[in-house]
């Protein structure tokens, strides 16, 4: 069985170390982690399926961990390891369609990550 596909996404609203950020500071932020997880649930991934494992995480606290990958400028997308998106809100139709290539690697069981290619 192939690796699930891991999302995360590097914010700097709400919860950050021991104070809270407004969304109003980054409203793409905000709009990010909604676009993706309604994408997913087009896709048919559930909120336990084993396909796919979101991570949303506050970027200040994480901020070497994201420096560290090359996501400079929050919201930061990354999937499976690999920067998607910065710094804005990604492209429905773009995510859409990498997540549905990544899931279609998932099922037949494709070792190969398809962001290096992609």
């Amino acid at each position: 069985m192939a690796k699930p596909i891991q999302i995360t996404i590097y914010r700097i609203t709400g919860k950050q170390l021991f104070f809270n950020v407004p969304d109003e500071m980054c409203e793409e932020c905000e709009l990010t982690v909604g676009l993706t997880k309604s994408v997913l649930k087009e896709l048919g991934v559930g909120r336990n399926d084993q396909r796919v494992k979101l991570t949303v995480k506050p970027w200040i606290e994480f901020s070497i961990e994201a420096l560290a990958k090359g996501g400079w400028h929050a919201p930061v997308l990354m999937i499976d390891g690999n920067i998607f998106t910065q710094g804005v809100v990604p492209h429905r139709t773009r995510l859409k369609e990498r997540l549905a290539q990544e899931l279609k690697r998932f099922e037949t069981g494709q070792t190969e990550n398809l962001s290096k290619t992609g």
